[in-house]
């Protein structure tokens, strides 16, 4: 369902008049760092990924993910494969206020080492432009129901990013720099085994 509306949105978007109309793309390098149980599983690491984002008028939508070698600061733990997808679709309700809602998953290769977790999301997106080619942004959002593949239930779940970019004459190349974190208070049978995930981007866009 969820791939379904993100499709349809997007054909819309690409099948609409090009006035009001932007396009972009970006690749850029990762360095993920993960934490679970209180810190008893932590892990860095290092990947690739890239952005994919149409805008007309008040409407966007973006689709992004992620792949990343991680390794345990532990060196008797076994190391593992991140990959993180999410779509977001956001309404803009001021110049610099954006309603947003989307789903994302993130799995882990090999199974069990620690959790897959999906999840929906819903909150608020600020972007202001600081110049033609400059711009920063602030996101926040409530993380709702969050499936494990361990099982567990979490009743408070957040993320929060902060980004940047700044282009070039033409203003179509953009170098952008983005931070995120996410915490989520999962909880088994009564026992809290939190996880956090730290994700800072760095990377080049184009816009057209």
């Amino acid at each position: 369902m969820i791939r379904a509306a993100g499709a349809a949105l997007l054909v819309s978007l690409v099948a609409a008049p090009a006035a009001g109309q932007t396009f972009r793309g970006a690749v850029h390098g990762v360095a993920v760092r993960h934490n679970e149980i209180d810190a008893a599983l932590s892990a860095t690491g290092f990947g690739v990924g890239g952005v994919v984002g149409a805008r007309r008028d008040r409407l966007a939508i973006e689709v992004r993910g992620y792949w990343a070698e991680i390794d345990p600061d532990d060196e008797d733990a076994a190391s593992f494969r991140v990959i993180q997808g999410d779509v977001r679709v956001s309404f803009l309700l001021l110049r610099a206020l954006a309603f947003e809602v989307g789903a994302g998953r993130r799995a882990i290769d090999p199974d069990f080492i620690t959790q897959d977790v999906g999840l929906f999301r819903a909150g608020l997106l600020s972007e202001y432009a600081l110049t033609r080619t400059a711009s920063i942004w602030a996101r926040g959002a409530y993380l709702i129901a969050p499936q494990f593949s361990g099982g567990g239930s979490s009743d408070l779940s957040v993320e929060v990013g902060l980004g940047t970019a700044f282009g070039f004459g033409n203003g179509r190349f953009r170098v952008i720099g983005e931070y995120e974190f996410q915490r989520i208070d999962r909880e088994v049978e009564r026992r809290e085994v939190p996880i956090q995930v730290t994700v800072v981007r760095v990377g080049l866009e184009v816009g057209f």
